[in-house]
């Protein structure tokens, strides 16, 4: 027969609320009491049930990870990284991450994931560009949530970003420091906040170092209201390159982007990085093994998970906590795609 919580508190000599103070995690328990029930828990076998630990502590133990489908397709490599983050965090505190992704036409009527239509999460975590719609309905019904990588303009909600706009610049002053002048920015997605961020980085970079004539924006910039893709990057690399041969290096939305840019510069007959400077963003693994190797701008995804993973704890212990908004700094990473000995790095 199964040991229960009555037998652990016996053998230790302790009442049963000493020994559930232990399971939870909460409260004080002296250090030598607790070591002696966990013991004790591990000499009998002991297993709690979480359907009995949801009925005293009202928490399922659960945080949803909600991505879009599309994300989870086209740049599966950062957004599975940042739920890594959330699942080594959560493992300490005996919490399970459930996954799950949701359609662009989502109406909660016919698509809520299925956690949240049995209430059977404490809090979500919204990962990337999502539906409004779902955003709206959890702050409706009062679920605790988190969104990472993401903003909605005019609103105040708890989110764990990237420094977009400061990683940009500081890839551009690399560009612009090591001689570089014609500098092209290569996008998709442009309507998400990060990209714009992004963005502005650039342009402002361009304009501390007085590099903006009249068009110059206009011929070396692509961007798509799509979704980021090597397609995009290789077809604006081609593109920007029939305007302006001049084009001495890229900076990208993003490594897909990147990758994509680089193949388009070298269907074009340039060298990279002898004749273009390419820099892309994330620094996703496949970053690392293209060639040439791709300089970006390390984004801490664990770091991200982490983060986020927390600060739906705090919403959890205090409701009435007001909006945070948690900024992750990023690190330039200098590969072969932006070093040239001629240029400086």
């Amino acid at each position: 027969m199964a040991a229960t919580i009555k037998d652990i508190a016996k053998k230790a000599g302790v009442s049963m609320s000493t020994v559930s103070l232990v399971l939870n995690r909460k409260g004080y328990v002296a250090s030598e009491t607790k070591q002696r029930i966990l013991s004790i828990m591990q000499q009998m076998n002991y297993k709690p049930l979480r359907s009995a630990r949801k009925l005293a502590t009202q928490k399922t133990g659960n945080i949803g990870y909600i991505i879009w489908e599309g994300h989870f397709s086209e740049v599966e490599m950062f957004y599975s990284q940042v739920f890594l983050g959330m699942e080594y965090a959560a493992r300490k505190n005996d919490h399970y991450i459930l996954l799950t992704t949701v359609k662009e036409e989502f109406d909660p009527k016919e698509n809520l994931p299925r956690f949240l239509r049995y209430n059977d999460v404490d809090g979500v975590a919204l990962a990337g560009r999502v539906p409004h719609a779902l955003i709206e309905y959890l702050d409706h019904q009062h679920i605790p949530f988190v969104l990472i990588d993401y903003e909605l303009p005019g609103k105040n909600y708890n989110c764990v970003k990237i420094d977009n706009y400061n990683g940009a610049f500081r890839a551009m002053e690399s560009l612009i420091l090591s001689g570089r002048k014609n500098i092209a920015f290569v996008g998709g997605t442009y309507f998400h906040p990060s990209i714009k961020e992004r963005y502005r980085g650039y342009k402002e970079a361009l304009e501390k170092y007085n590099l903006i004539n009249n068009n110059y924006l206009e011929k070396n910039s692509y961007c798509e209201e799509a979704e980021t893709s090597r397609a995009i990057g290789e077809k604006g690399a081609i593109k920007l390159l029939g305007k302006n041969p001049a084009i001495d290096a890229v900076f990208c939305c993003n490594d897909t982007t990147a990758m994509g840019v680089i193949s388009g510069v070298q269907k074009y007959g340039k060298k990279i990085p002898g004749d273009i400077a390419v820099i892309g963003f994330d620094d996703i693994p496949p970053a690392e093994f293209c060639t040439p190797k791709l300089s970006t701008l390390r984004v801490p995804k664990l770091v991200i998970g982490k983060e986020a993973y927390k600060l739906l704890c705090e919403l959890n212990d205090n409701p009435n906590m007001a909006p945070q908004t948690r900024t992750i700094a990023v690190d330039l990473i200098v590969r072969e795609s932006s070093y040239s000995e001629s240029k400086g790095n």
